[in-house]
């Protein structure tokens, strides 16, 4: 396994093996021992086949080499293994999870000082030093349990506290919402949530535990929650929110049923911060983040700072930037909270939003977009080909030929063509699967659609 834009991944009984991850925290232990680090790692799981066994395999290897852990005592997200790392003040942390992967995969997040995902210099050190890994320490669960160097804990209440405390506006929170849990591991944290904010019309669905998530992946992409959709529609709520396996991903359907992503969120959430809490501060996004977002940051006098796709690259930004917000297309983190993104402090805000202005989601959004004088069309399209190399090749030797003027090419990350009418192109590819992503928005549906079908025949062409 290699570690990638978020940790390792790998399908299970292949790469992702009992073996693999023991080398992988014989090499974090090292690291800690060598570098005299603090000698304490929380390790989190999420509801994944084996997850839970595999976290213990990894206190085993700790204790064995005399770092003592904390094991959750269930299933988590992965934000809080984020947030209780920085606020424990450790220097590591690790979450067994594979995120959104489908369900024959399983993986690692590492989290390094502050909770923050590792830069590339560990990243090259994990890939290239684990495979020289010839023998693993390791103690017994049980041995290690009563020698004190394993013990269980539940962070779930430090940090609901903390999502709850960036809620400025706190009220009787009345509306009807629905949160779909799609068989992950935000259950705990959302039920804490609803407790502490007195949320009597929060209804949560897809609680148990089901590791092979009907034999998809836990993804709250739009196509994936049809039925959702029309389970909240007939059932009146005023929105209906997802979160993907591991708590960060996010989705959300508004009263009518239209969806949005973290590209809507996130400008929502920006603007709500600067126009009604008052706070001041620019907001990161990465590539291929809605232009709706820099629309914002410009409308309101701030600014919108670009960088590469990944949460270490986010993140660094925020920080550098003293940014507010940390965006990706599939969330985003808040400062003061974690950083990384996390899922449940996203659904927090919103309601927040909701409760604030008193309207329906989809007239809040609406609104949004009028100010922000925003009127495009977003894509993301994912394809698999045969031959990564090849469509590297092409891609530095030859022009995209798509009948359209390019005015700028990029190269921050994977290749992004600005159009001379606003619109622009992303294609990169995906650092956690082997995919190609195409990134797509237009001032028309049409050239929507025209633009992805030309890049992908232009793909699939590639000999």
């Amino acid at each position: 396994m290699k570690i990638g834009t978020s940790g390792f991944r790998g399908i299970i009984g292949d790469e992702f093996t009992k073996e693999n991850v023991r080398k992988i925290i014989q090499c974090i232990s090292d690291i800690i021992n060598k570098k005299n680090l603090k000698k304490e790692v929380i390790v989190g799981y999420d509801n994944r086949f084996m997850s839970e066994v595999y976290a213990k395999w990894i206190c085993e290897v700790f204790a064995g080499n005399n770092i003592k852990c904390v094991y959750t005592i269930s299933s988590v997200p992965s934000p809080l293994i984020s947030f209780m790392t920085k606020i424990c003040k450790n220097d590591f942390g690790i979450m067994v999870t594979a995120s959104h992967n489908p369900y024959m995969y399983n993986g690692l997040k590492v989290f390094v000082k502050e909770g923050k995902e590792p830069d590339s210099d560990l990243e090259n050190i994990l890939n290239t030093k684990t495979e020289d890994i010839k023998e693993v320490n390791f103690l017994d669960y049980d041995l290690a349990e009563s020698k004190n160097l394993v013990e269980c804990k539940d962070y779930t209440k430090d940090y609901v506290n903390n999502i709850v405390n960036l809620l400025k506006f706190k009220t009787d929170f009345k509306s009807k919402v629905i949160f779909n849990v799609m068989n992950g591991s935000s259950l705990n944290s959302i039920l804490e949530l609803k407790k502490q904010l007195n949320l009597t019309k929060l209804d949560i669905v897809n609680t148990n535990r089901d590791a092979l998530f009907n034999l998809d992946g836990p993804i709250p992409n739009e196509d994936k929650l049809q039925d959702f959709k029309k389970y909240a529609l007939d059932n009146k709520y005023d929105f209906a929110f997802a979160t993907d396996g591991d708590g960060d991903r996010i989705g959300l359907f508004d009263e009518k049923g239209s969806f949005y992503c973290g590209n809507e969120l996130n400008a929502l959430i920006y603007y709500f911060m600067i126009k009604e809490k008052k706070y001041k501060g620019p907001i990161v996004k990465n590539v291929t983040v809605s232009k709706l977002v820099e629309n914002i940051a410009n409308n309101l006098g701030e600014k919108a700072i670009e960088t590469k796709i990944g949460f270490k690259n986010v993140t660094e930004a925020l920080v550098k930037n003293n940014a507010l917000l940390g965006a990706e297309n599939s969330g985003c983190e808040v400062s003061g909270h974690t950083f990384c993104k996390d899922g449940i402090v996203v659904f927090a805000l919103v309601l927040e939003i909701l409760e604030y202005y008193k309207k329906p989601f989809s007239q809040i959004f609406e609104q949004l977009k009028k100010e922000a004088g925003y009127d495009m069309f977003y894509r993301e399209t994912s394809i698999r080909v045969p031959s990564k190399e090849k469509v590297l090749n092409f891609m530095n030797n030859n022009k995209l030929d798509i009948n359209k003027p390019i005015v700028n090419v990029s190269t921050l990350d994977g290749y992004k063509y600005y159009f001379d009418d606003g619109a622009w192109l992303s294609i990169r590819f995906s650092g956690t699967e082997s995919l190609l992503r195409i990134v797509v928005e237009t001032n028309t549906k049409n050239e929507l659609e025209e633009i992805t079908k030309k890049v992908i025949d232009i793909i699939k062409s590639i000999k």
